[in-house]
């Protein structure tokens, strides 16, 4: 019997599926209940919650299934999962006689003792858009079920996502009140749609006022609200799972413009990209693969290529990601640590990853020519991470105070409003105050 098909979205899937963290864990009497509700509404022996991975379709709740089965079981292989084809493509799946359809007709759950003879299963849709298993209804006789049996498991399904998004250990975190499961649909239409628009803001070399290179950041042009800063909707994506497939579409097209800026404008023709990377990024085992995509399909040197890594993402490092880290720094991508300073492990994270730029986050800039106390705390984070060997680059410059400030404690590089907004990429080599051009950075 050949496999299960995969969803065409399966790498995002599984990385919503794991941000959930449901997997092999305790019973829960709440989903147990709309799972055994989905057998009595459909007059079935046996319901079950199923949630499928990249390996095994996991019996995540249950109703009169070790009766079904004639043993307990906890999960199954995907070789004979029927969920897995409802989680492909995204629809209810009605088998009336499973041996009368020749895509079950040899699965082990049919021809073996189980004698399983129809199956009923509707998708349960996390709150990005993306299938993580299905609710279905079991039977060991052939029958048939009608378009509103059907639609009853479909709304049973929807309460089951509900419940999981109350199960999240981030379901909530930062976001209120919102509507979590209709943004994050929304967002996920906008990713597809193309919404998301990418601007940069210049990197400045402080003494000649040149350009270095530029810092891609993710606005998304919702159509009803208009052009939406990050703090709009990074919250979202990263409770939701969807920073993955969000962080990798920008990766992808900050390396082609930077790409395209070296190819096609002479002043840019050692320009260098830095894009964001999130923890749930760092996670993803494909990660790796992904940058090298991106460089690959933009025909960008890893070399013009700096990843900024905050404390956040850090904080979730395990020994892969470690090696995920020294893999893509062996690629010759530049690793950053961004907003340096402001967490209580900065330190910890300056021998941990050892990066080769650390960005001096903008409080400590604010803070410059304030008061002698501020004036040695930021110098002490400046001496420390030269003397370490990285470079810095001071962030929110917004007056030429500061930059004197700065260029006394022997900073070089840095961004901000004093020297360009973040600016729409056909805007980016218009007119604009101090600009100098592109340069190498060192």
């Amino acid at each position: 019997m050949p496999g299960a098909p995969r969803h065409p979205r399966e790498k995002e899937r599984l990385a919503s599926l794991r941000s959930y963290r449901v997997l092999d864990t305790r019973p829960d009497p709440a989903l147990d209940a709309i799972t055994a509700a989905a057998a009595r509404a459909l007059g079935a022996p046996a319901a079950v919650l199923g949630l499928v991975d990249e390996h095994r379709q996991w019996f995540k709740s249950s109703a009169g299934l070790e009766e079904f089965l004639g043993h307990p079981s906890r999960g199954t292989s995907l070789d004979v999962s029927f969920c897995a084809h409802v989680v492909a493509t995204e629809a209810p799946l009605v088998v009336p006689d499973t041996r009368l359809d020749p895509r079950f007709a040899d699965n082990a759950f049919v021809v073996g003792s189980e004698d399983l003879r129809s199956y009923v299963g509707a998708p349960v849709v996390g709150r990005d858009g993306l299938p993580l298993g299905a609710l279905c209804v079991l039977d060991q006789r052939p029958r048939e079920h009608d378009a509103a049996a059907v639609a009853v498991l479909v709304d049973l399904a929807a309460t089951l996502a509900e419940l999981l998004e109350l199960r999240r250990l981030d379901a909530t975190a930062g976001l209120g009140t919102r509507d979590l499961l209709a943004e994050s649909h929304r967002l996920r239409a906008g990713i597809d749609a193309d919404e998301l628009v990418l601007h940069y803001q210049p990197v400045v070399d402080l003494a000649s006022r040149r350009w270095l290179g530029v810092e891609a950041l993710v606005r998304w042009a919702h159509p009803e609200r208009g052009l939406l800063p990050p703090a709009a909707f990074l919250p979202l994506a990263e409770a939701s799972g969807l920073v993955v497939p969000l962080g990798r579409t920008v990766l992808e097209r900050a390396c082609a413009q930077a790409a395209r800026w070296r190819r096609e404008v002479g002043p840019a023709a050692d320009l260098g990209v830095a894009v964001n990377v999130s923890a749930r990024q760092l996670s993803e085992p494909d990660v790796v693969d992904v940058v090298v995509e991106a460089l690959v399909l933009s025909g960008l040197p890893a070399s013009a290529l700096v990843l900024e890594l905050t404390e956040t993402s850090l904080a979730a490092g395990c020994t892969e990601v470690d090696i995920a880290l020294q893999r893509i720094r062996a690629l010759g991508v530049t690793l950053a640590l961004d907003d340096f300073g402001t967490g209580y492990a900065s330190f910890s994270y300056l021998q941990r990853f050892q990066p080769d730029v650390v960005k001096l986050d903008r409080c400590f800039v604010e803070g410059l020519n304030r008061s002698e106390r501020d004036d040695l705390l930021a110098g002490t984070l400046v001496e420390l991470a030269l003397r370490l060997g990285c470079d810095v680059v001071a962030e929110g410059i917004e007056h030429p105070d500061q930059v004197r400030a700065l260029t006394r404690l022997g900073v070089r590089v840095a961004q901000g409003y004093l020297f360009s907004a973040p600016r729409d990429p056909q805007d980016l080599f218009g007119p604009a105050p101090g600009r100098g051009g592109f340069s190498r950075p060192r």
